[in-house]
Formats: structure tokens, C-alpha cells, sequence
């Protein structure tokens, strides 16, 4: 049984060369080696991942790291595991695209083939990284780092509710960042951070207080007024938070840092919401976990003249027909109307459907769906009709939730729609599905599921808030 659901979006602000002259080439009669080939492969799709204080097993940073791995790392290849990397090469160029060609995964190949020497000469330098797992590609640390300022402990078994932890931003001005990144403090047991910047309701104050209701006591809680408030994941957020504020850094399973480009950036409006919002999802180990989740901020140098939004596709029930995205830039951030997926369904199909208002340049994608998500795919219909897909990730893992960010931005006019089509697989066919004979719930563990697309756009009207914060630097 396969059932359809539709929801809205709230708009928001050749040269070729020959083979033999490749650096990667296979050679016909010397085997590759890794000062001379496999180096450059490695530092260029994997080590971003594996590095110390990073989410992959082992570093991969040297010949002495990465020989002991060598078979293991032919494998995955050879499977097109590794690296990580979801899109459909049918659909769209990306400028985060890990894959390997086909010219590479041979050399590597043909390396581990001929015993994985080390070869000649040296290696080239391995990519520059900052210290403590901060990962811009300049290999800079960040301009601002705000560390949750308590650890918290992760019980070893049993449910583990979403919740928030407060703190004030150390800044009270409007910046524009040029990349976020939030370190989870502990990959194992981490199902999500989300951060926000958000004023706390009227009359609260942080002190110490149940973490949820009936949760562990804690410090970095709202206290007095209206805290019940503040208990909810979802309301306040969308009521405080603004524009540019609901999500403006996040950590999920194998998701990556993005710098945008000079001039570009997300608006960080510390002048009007002072705090730090931690929106905290733990998931059980079997073994008692610690995490002291940091978010990193590099700051636009210069003189910006775009500034861009996240949007989420929402999903409401709609039997007969798309439901239109509301105007103006304001957006509802959770979805918690996806239907109950029924047991043994293999192709459970779910749409969101954005309406654009405005003319907008559309710059990436997100894709959040839990252990049955099989699929998502992005398809724009212009106002003559034309339709065109943007992104086909065909086999989706939530182990490794990469972000695409489309290597030629896309102008969009006023007056078209962008679809987020989700496939899930509830049956036994799915070898990550913990309960096929089970229906599937919305709820944010992850043995349930969610249906949270994502896009990022810069939009015309926002060239005054542009200028503001020009003024200000």
C-alpha cells in the first residue's frame, strides 16, 4: 500500500586530458604507489573524515596510517561505500561531491593489487586542519567558539526525549558567518544538534530546573514565568527565533562543513536574541556516554551582498491537492504530520511541495529521514511548466547525512514549486529497519521516523538587512 501526503514550505529569506597523463592513472607496467597516487586520492575524498577527533574509525593522514587498511579500503571502493557520496550523477553537479571517478578507484585498486607500496620520494603535505576536529577548508579555527558549558551525561539504555539547554551568546551584534559547524562532543551517541539563537519567554531566567519534565535536573534551564515555553522543541522556536535564527548551525551523522563564498553568508542576529539554544537528541550506546557539544563560527570577511536562508519542507495532510507555501520568510520548523508508514510497505511515498514567491537563488539541499528513508529526490516546476530534477539520492543512509550543495547556484523565479519527493522502505527488505511487522510513527527517535527536507536560498528581499549589517562592520 503506498499512500501520498503533501506539504508546503514557508519561503524564506574541457579540457580533456589523456588517461596516461593523469596523475591517478592506472599504469600498465609500474603499479601505482602511495607517495605518488594514492596520496592525492586520499587527502582529497577522505581525510576531512579520517582524522583524530573526527567521526571516521581511523585516520588516514599518512602511509603509515593508511597501509594497515589498505584491503579494507579496497573493498569499500570497490563497492562505491567509500567515500560517502548519495546524489545521482544523472541529476546535477556538486561542489561537495566525494566520489571517486572511475580512474581513481582503479588506482587504488591496482595499488593494494601490488602489495601497497610506499614508493619513492615523499608524500604530498596531508591536508591543514585545525586542532580539536574544526574542519574549514582554509584549515583556520574559528572566529568564535561557544562550548555548552556542562557535560552531559547519556544514560546507557532505554528512550531519550529532544530537549534544550540555554546559554547566553557571548556577542550583541549582527554578523554574517561565513560556515557554522557544531562538534557533538560524542559522535557514538549523538542523533542530532540543533542550534538557535532565541530570546527566553517573558519573565524566565536560566537557573536549575528538570532538563524535560520529569527529566534529570540540571543547570542551563529556563526558571520562573512562562518556562513550559521553553519545554517545547518546536513553538518557541518558530515564535522567537526569527528570521535566520531557527537552525543556524546543526550536527547530523556524517554531515560536513561549507563555507560559503565571498560576500555570502547567514545572517547571525545576536543583536535581537540573546541566547544559545542547544536542541540536544541522544541516543543509547549500552554504555554510559558523556557529550559537551561546541559550535564554531567564522565570520564573512568584507563586504557582504547576499545572505542566505534555510527552509524545511512541512508536511500537512492533503488528500486532493498541494497545499500553497505561506508568504513572507517566516517558517515552521518541525514536521510532526508524517503518517504512520503501515508494516511491510517497501515504497511509502511522501511529498512536500515549497511554493517560491519571491525570485530566488538556490544554493543546496538537506535530506533528514530516520532508518526507513530510501529515498528523496528535488524537482523544480517552472511557471511555464518545465520541470527539472536537482538532486536524486536513490539510497539514502542516515549514517552518512550529506549535505549537496550544487555546484552552479540555480536561479529560480517567483511563481515556481520545488518538490521533496521521500520514499520509505518498511519492509523486511530494508537491512536497517528494526521492525518491519511494526506501523512507523513520526517522533524524532530514531527507531520512528521524520520527513525533513531542506533547502538553502538567498532571496531578493533581504538587501536591506544586507546593508545593515554592512553598516556595522
Amino acid at each position: 500500500m503506498t499512500r501520498t501526503m503533501v506539504g508546503s514550505l514557508g519561503a524564506v529569506s574541457t579540457v580533456i586530458v589523456a588517461l596516461a597523463f593523469s596523475p591517478t592513472a592506472v599504469r600498465a607496467k609500474t603499479p601505482p604507489t602511495f607517495n605518488q597516487d594514492v596520496a592525492p586520492i586520499i587527502f582529497k575524498h577522505c581525510t576531512e573524515c579520517h582524522r583524530p577527533n573526527q567521526v571516521a574509525p581511523m585516520s588516514l593522514l599518512s602511509y603509515q596510517d593508511v597501509r594497515p587498511w589498505a584491503k579494507a579500503i579496497k573493498a569499500k571502493v570497490h563497492a562505491r561505500e567509500m567515500p560517502p557520496w548519495f546524489a545521482d550523477p544523472r541529476f546535477g553537479k556538486f561542489a561537495n561531491d566525494k566520489s571517486l571517478t572511475q580512474a581513481e578507484l582503479e588506482t587504488i585498486e591496482a595499488w593494494v593489487d601490488a602489495g601497497a607500496p610506499q614508493g619513492p620520494g615523499s608524500a604530498p603535505p596531508s591536508p591543514h586542519f585545525a586542532d580539536g576536529g574544526w574542519s574549514h577548508p582554509s584549515g583556520r579555527p574559528p572566529d568564535l567558539i561557544v562550548e555548552l558549558p556542562i557535560d552531559w551525561k547519556i544514560q546507557a539504555d532505554g528512550e531519550m526525549p529532544n530537549f534544550n539547554l540555554y546559554q547566553p551568546m557571548p556577542l550583541d551584534e549582527a554578523k554574517v558567518a561565513e560556515a557554522v559547524q557544531v562538534l557533538p562532543g560524542n559522535y557514538a551517541a549523538t542523533h542530532h544538534i540543533i542550534v538557535d539563537l532565541v530570546n527566553l519567554p517573558s519573565g524566565t531566567a536560566l537557573g536549575t530546573g528538570p532538563a524535560w519534565p520529569g527529566g534529570p535536573i540540571t543547570s542551563n534551564v529556563p526558571v520562573g514565568g512562562d518556562k513550559a515555553k521553553a519545554f517545547d522543541n518546536r513553538e518557541d522556536a518558530s515564535a522567537a527565533a526569527g528570521m535566520g535564527m531557527l537552525g543556524f548551525g546543526a550536527y547530523v551523522p556524517g554531515g560536513e562543513v561549507r563555507a560559503a563564498p565571498p560576500g555570502r553568508g547567514v545572517l547571525v542576529r545576536a543583536d535581537q536574541y540573546k541566547y544559545i539554544k542547544w536542541n540536544l537528541h541522544y541516543q543509547a550506546t549500552g554504555r554510559p556516554e558523556v557529550a559537551r557539544p561546541k559550535v564554531g563560527i567564522w565570520w564573512q570577511q568584507g563586504k557582504v551582498t547576499s545572505v542566505e536562508q534555510g527552509g524545511r519542507f512541512v508536511t500537512e495532510i492533503s488528500e486532493s491537492k498541494p497545499l500553497i507555501a505561506r508568504a513572507g520568510t517566516k517558517m515552521v520548523f518541525f514536521n510532526e504530520l508524517l503518517a504512520p508508514i503501515p508494516p511491510n510497505d517497501a515504497n511509502w511515498t511522501v511529498t512536500g511541495v515549497a511554493a517560491i514567491r519571491d525570485d530566488v537563488t538556490l544554493h543546496g539541499f538537506a535530506v533528514h529521514m530516520h532508518l526507513r528513508g530510501k529515498s528523496m529526490t528535488y524537482v523544480v516546476t517552472y511557471p511555464d511548466g518545465r520541470e527539472e530534477t536537482l538532486l536524486h539520492v536513490p539510497k539514502y543512509d542516515f549514517n552518512w547525512q550529506r549535505p549537496y550543495e550544487l555546484a552552479h547556484p540555480v536561479k529560480i523565479p517567483a511563481g515556481s514549486t520545488i518538490k521533496a519527493i521521500a520514499v520509505y522502505d518498511n519492509s523486511a527488505a530494508n537491512r536497517m529497519n528494526p521492525a518491519p511487522y511494526k506501523e512507523v510513527y513520526w517522533s524524532e527517535q530514531s527507531w520512528d521516523d521524520m520527513f525533513l527536507p531542506g533547502a538553502r536560498l538567498t532571496l531578493d528581499n533581504l538587501e536591506k538587512a544586507v546593508e545593515a549589517v554592512n553598516q556595522d562592520q
